[in-house]
């Protein structure tokens, strides 16, 4: 399958689309529909979180970080009190990052022409007061790059909010431009079956570590273009926020918690590991399939179940541990592949559900 598409959110498949008329790439297509998924989902989703990755010929296999990160570089956070600030659970923003470091790496078409594509695709869907808003960020961040934040007053407001001043955690160091990291990923390999996911955290990484991050919601996108090459990506949609004066439309995702005296908080800059459910698949030198998980719960072990699931559904023994408590009522999983001259792995687009595990 080529030149193909698939999301829950059918803002962001439109805006996927509409490229493909464009003889965008597979990262333009997914460029496109981040930004236009990000824009119209919850105020903190523009400055949240999330990841990319990419496989296929010419390109390798890549993951791009776009997490959000712990604040507090160069500087001494301040100690904890007695009823910490909700300025405390802020996290530095990483989706735009990551979203301009994949494009200069692996895009084709200009970048105005993607963000273009994304604004009129949310235009189409009767965007409210708060969407237009955060529409005029972008209208800025293909002009200018990532000063646009500056441009439209987010990182003053930003600190205004969090820094210093309100009790936060934040510094300007926070707030200069971090190029996204873009990792080579290595693929775990069995009897010449490959899966690639994003790097994980170590399941215990140490006696002294932080206490884990609350739950988010998360949106995915696939995205097959005509050279084979596949594009996963995934974007955070969190519900807890810190409200940024002056700019009541944009927030930032409030994801770290509250820190308490006596337990170890992340360290800043360290990437938080919000839900990355996203995996690049092949079963014996065949064309790599994509998928992404959109939802809430347990959605990285429910990639696993549905990466499992698929290599059964072939007939090919499962890589990955098939986790039953994983499922959530309203998660799906999208698949993309490119017809090969060989009988191909899978051959459809489609969704997992609780009642459908294929």
């Amino acid at each position: 399958m080529r030149n193909a598409v698939i999301a829950r959110d059918p803002v962001a498949q439109a805006a996927a689309q509409a490229l493909i008329a464009e003889q965008g790439t597979a990262l333009d297509m997914a460029v496109a529909g981040m930004l236009a998924g990000a824009v119209r989902g919850t105020p903190a989703a523009l400055l949240g979180s999330g990841a990319i990755v990419i496989g296929g010929p010419g390109v390798g296999l890549h993951f791009i970080d776009a997490r959000a990160r712990a604040p507090g570089l160069g500087t001494t956070r301040p100690r904890t009190g007695a009823s910490p600030a909700e300025s405390s659970t802020a996290a530095v923003p990483g989706l735009l990052e990551g979203v301009l470091a994949a494009h200069a790496r692996f895009g084709s078409l200009p970048l105005s022409a993607i963000v273009r594509t994304a604004l009129a695709a949310v235009r189409e869907s009767d965007p409210d007061v708060g969407t237009r808003a955060r529409m005029e960020l972008l209208v800025q961040l293909h002009r200018v790059g990532f000063d646009a934040l500056e441009r439209v007053g987010v990182l003053r407001s930003i600190l205004q909010a969090v820094g210093p001043i309100a009790a936060g955690s934040f510094s300007k160091e926070d707030l200069e431009r971090h190029p996204a990291p873009v990792v080579s990923m290595i693929p775990c390999v069995a009897d010449g079956h490959e899966v690639a996911v994003p790097p994980r955290y170590r399941k215990h990484p140490g006696v002294h570590a932080p206490p884990a991050l609350p739950a988010v919601d998360v949106e995915s996108l696939v995205a097959a273009d005509m050279h084979g090459v596949i594009v996963a990506c995934c974007w955070a949609l969190p519900k807890a926020a810190v409200s940024l004066p002056e700019l009541p439309a944009l927030a930032l995702p409030a994801l770290l918690p509250a820190p308490v005296k006596g337990v170890p908080r992340w360290r800043p800059g360290t990437p938080l590991p919000t839900p990355l459910p996203l995996a690049l698949c092949r079963a014996e030198s065949r064309a790599w399939a994509g998928l992404g998980v959109s939802g809430s719960g347990n959605l990285v072990a429910l990639r696993d179940r549905a990466v499992a699931a698929r290599f059964a559904l072939a007939g090919l023994p499962g890589l990955l541990v098939d986790d039953p408590s994983a499922w959530s009522s309203d998660a799906v999983a999208a698949w993309v592949v490119r017809d090969t001259s060989r009988a191909p792995l899978v051959t459809s687009i489609g969704a997992i559900g609780r009642e459908d595990p294929r």
